[in-house]
């Protein structure tokens, strides 16, 4: 009896021990894709095995909305790649980075010290090759074109009030016509759109299916698909590929938390590198290599103004769900 009970005392305090020693979790909200997140969680893995590190996905939406309702009682430490003008809008339960280095970046790519931008990604139109010749088919060069009704149910795009996508595209077009135009513009254009996505990546699933012959969709998806063996056609309107980018930050008060910086720090260098040249390659950061075949090295930036304005977004989106959706 005397040594059964000698085992399990043992046994209690190696687990004991074990506990002990076991670190404090770090929690990442991440809005990437998950092709993006299992690439960052296996690395992470391999470059801190003794720590506890969850990567949870969410979308940038729901991000949002779990940081404006529980403020600095939400779950994450880290928030990576939630869209830059939800960052913006919420600051104030963000840490002060200023102690990290942004010597990776390109000059004019960081304005705050509450956040670091993430990633830059363009959007541009992707069409379906092989339809475009069977049907003999002008290739479109202008938003314009678009209404064209040759078009009628072959394209997609993501609606502007529930994807940063969509929302890219809604807001360069009202840059470049004016927002009474612009919304008239996509009442018309509504004919021709066969299904508004509720995501970015919407679009171009439907592209793969062959639903439609025209994605208003990302960039690195439409390079992906291509590289996939996809016959598609990666095309950037004459005004420019519209863009938008997402950010990083710590919820402020977790800065001191064991192995937290550590781990920040190495996102934010070490894979955010990685990230960039081998999925996001729009570049941010200096000496930034491209790895990712068939995508596009010399894109001209459409007019993004106000894409950081969470407070016209708002508007804007509201408008398009009254005026569009409606």
């Amino acid at each position: 009896m005397k040594k059964v009970f000698a085992i399990i005392m043992g046994l209690f305090l190696t687990m004991l021990i074990a506990g002990c020693g076991k670190s404090e979790s770090i929690v990442i909200y991440s809005s990437m894709e998950e092709e993006r997140n299992q690439a960052l969680k296996e690395q992470i893995k391999e470059k801190f095995p003794d720590l506890n590190i969850v990567v949870q996905q969410m979308a940038t939406g729901n991000v949002a909305a779990k940081i404006e309702n529980e403020k600095e009682n939400i779950e994450a430490d880290i928030i990576l790649g939630l869209e830059t003008s939800h960052m913006e809008n919420l600051k104030d339960y963000f840490a002060d980075l200023s102690d990290f280095s942004t010597d990776i970046y390109e000059d004019g790519v960081i304005s705050s010290n509450k956040y670091y931008i993430w990633d830059k990604y363009t959007m541009n139109l992707i069409i379906d090759n092989k339809y475009f010749k069977e049907h003999k088919l002008d290739v479109p060069e202008t938003y314009e074109d678009l209404l064209k009704k040759d078009y009628k149910n072959l394209i997609s795009m993501p609606d502007p009030s529930t994807s940063g996508t969509g929302y890219a595209f809604y807001l360069n077009a009202v840059n470049i016509m004016g927002e009474k135009d612009a919304l008239a513009y996509f009442k018309k254009l509504k004919s021709n759109v066969r299904e508004f996505t509720t995501s970015g990546s919407g679009p171009t699933n439907l592209l793969k299916q062959g639903e439609i012959a025209i994605a208003m969709g990302m960039t690195s998806q439409g390079a992906k698909d291509i590289n996939d063996g996809y016959d598609f056609k990666i095309v950037t309107l004459k005004t420019g590929a519209p863009y938008n980018t997402t950010s990083i930050s710590i919820i402020k008060n977790r800065e001191n938390k064991e192995h937290l910086k550590e781990v920040f720090e190495w996102i934010l260098n070490d894979f955010n590198k990685y990230d960039k040249e081998n999925f996001m390659p729009d570049v941010i950061l200096k000496n930034q290599k491209n790895n990712v075949d068939n995508y596009p090295t010399d894109l001209k930036m459409a007019d993004m103004k106000g894409i950081d304005d969470n407070k016209l977004k708002d508007e804007l989106t509201e408008k398009w769900s009254s005026e569009v959706n409606g």
